[in-house]
């Protein structure tokens, strides 16, 4: 007779592995007992700068950087994000 778990399910059937689930930051698939260690170590920002971070974030972090930049270097940088945008 084989052994049993506290739920009373075979042994064999309690160690099945987690579920398959879909990382929302990448899309690759990954053990749902895998993804947060995944995101942790693939998506920090910390140490990932081109990890693309969620658009209010991002906005208000470039806010927060053009309130400390002076009048002449506003003026260049709006100069840029125009010519940036006219080629893409």
């Amino acid at each position: 007779m084989a052994r049993t778990d506290v739920d009373e399910k075979p042994l064999t059937e309690a160690r099945l592995a987690s579920p398959m689930v879909k990382c929302d930051v990448c899309g690759r698939h990954y053990n749902q007992r895998y993804l947060t260690s995944h995101k942790r170590l693939s998506h920090n920002a910390k140490t990932d700068p081109s990890v693309s971070v969620d658009d209010s974030r991002a906005v208000e972090m470039i806010l927060a950087l053009y309130k400390k930049i002076s009048a002449k270097a506003r003026t260049d940088l709006r100069h840029r994000l125009s010519d940036a945008e006219d080629e893409a």
